[in-house]
């Protein structure tokens, strides 16, 4: 039995519990009551890099169902704008979801990456501000200020950030196959 736990945020008293059985996944919830996800139910499954902020490691697993989508990521609410990283614990139980979703659903469809609405939506609203910022420096007079290299250089050094964004995020179909979606787990910090 492989088990994974987190805490949401401020607002959860306890940790929430994820537990892989051979029927389906079980939700428990640290007040008590429970869900189960039949994996003979599960019509997608995803793993999505979705970083934040503060949480520029975080990655979710989404299973869709006919009741909806469960997602789970790999952060841990420590405290505020305090989070762990829970890859190590995370990983192992993303591998053994897609390993019986495999077994029990096979024709469900196998997703790395974000929804393509959402993605290239992100990405127009990127290259819109890029065109933006572009226009404003064509435009500025010729005598920069330090400042206004200091905010270059700022977005400059961003763009390796974006960059893996890009290419992290990109929505792909996939096998269904545990060893696919290893590759595209993060590695766990030692």
């Amino acid at each position: 039995m492989i088990a994974y736990a987190r805490r949401e945020n401020l607002f959860e008293k306890g940790e929430r519990r994820w537990i892989v059985e051979d029927t389906g996944l079980r939700q428990c919830w640290p007040q008590g009551g429970e869900l189960l996800l039949r994996w003979a139910d599960v019509r997608e499954i995803r793993l999505t890099y979705a970083p934040t902020r503060f949480k520029t490691w975080r990655h979710k697993l989404t299973l869709r169902g006919p009741a909806g989508a469960w997602v789970i990521d790999n952060v841990h609410f420590a405290g505020v704008g305090d989070f762990e990283d829970r890859t190590a614990t995370f990983a192992p139980f993303v591998l053994a979801c897609v390993a019986r979703v495999a077994a029990l659903a096979p024709g469900a469809t196998a997703r790395l990456g974000s929804a393509p609405l959402a993605y290239w939506a992100q990405l127009l609203f990127v290259a819109a501000a890029f065109s933006l910022l572009a226009m404003v420096v064509i435009a500025l007079p010729v005598s920069f200020s330090g400042m206004v290299w200091v905010k270059l250089a700022l977005v400059a050094a961003m763009l390796p950030v974006l960059l893996a964004f890009v290419i992290r995020s990109r929505p792909r179909r996939i096998t269904l196959d545990v060893e696919a979606f290893r590759e595209a787990l993060p590695k766990a910090a030692d």
